[in-house]
């Protein structure tokens, strides 16, 4: 009996999400990497979207806006670019020089974004960066949520 209660509560506990300090916001993009976004099709590399990149009629960047990741892996990620330890849209992750993390300015947590399906707390935050769907769709990426 003291086991299956043991077992319980560590499964009660195992379960348990964590909140996510950046929220829902509407997220949608769709990227032309055979023009505008074509500095994308290296690997690695990333770009940054704001309000003030986007068609605003039809395009949403989330909160802080959106960091789309081709990684090492092959494959193209994209997460919101707001840290989630700061949960403001004033503290945007910056990439490195070699687009493999990106870095909080404000609490100076550094995310890997080189494999890119974690973006990984390496610091202050034990949030990870918040990810957005990417689907592929010849030459143009979508992201949205």
């Amino acid at each position: 009996m003291k086991k299956s209660l043991i077992v319980f509560v560590l499964l009660c506990l195992a379960c348990h999400k964590i909140e996510d300090p950046i929220g829902n916001f509407p997220v949608y993009l769709r990227l032309d990497l055979t023009f505008e976004d074509k500095e994308l099709r290296n690997i690695p590399s990333c770009k940054t979207y704001t309000a003030k990149d986007i068609n605003s009629n039809i395009e949403r960047v989330g909160f802080g806006g959106v960091l789309v990741v081709h990684a090492v892996d092959g494959f193209f990620y994209a997460f919101d670019l707001a840290c989630p330890y700061e949960a403001s849209r004033s503290a945007l992750v910056v990439p490195d020089e070699n687009s493999l993390n990106v870095v909080c300015p404000r609490c100076g947590t550094k995310y890997d974004i080189s494999i890119g399906a974690s973006g990984a707390p390496n610091g202050v935050s034990k949030y990870y960066l918040k990810r957005y769907a990417v689907m592929e769709n010849g030459s143009q990426l979508i992201v949205s949520n």
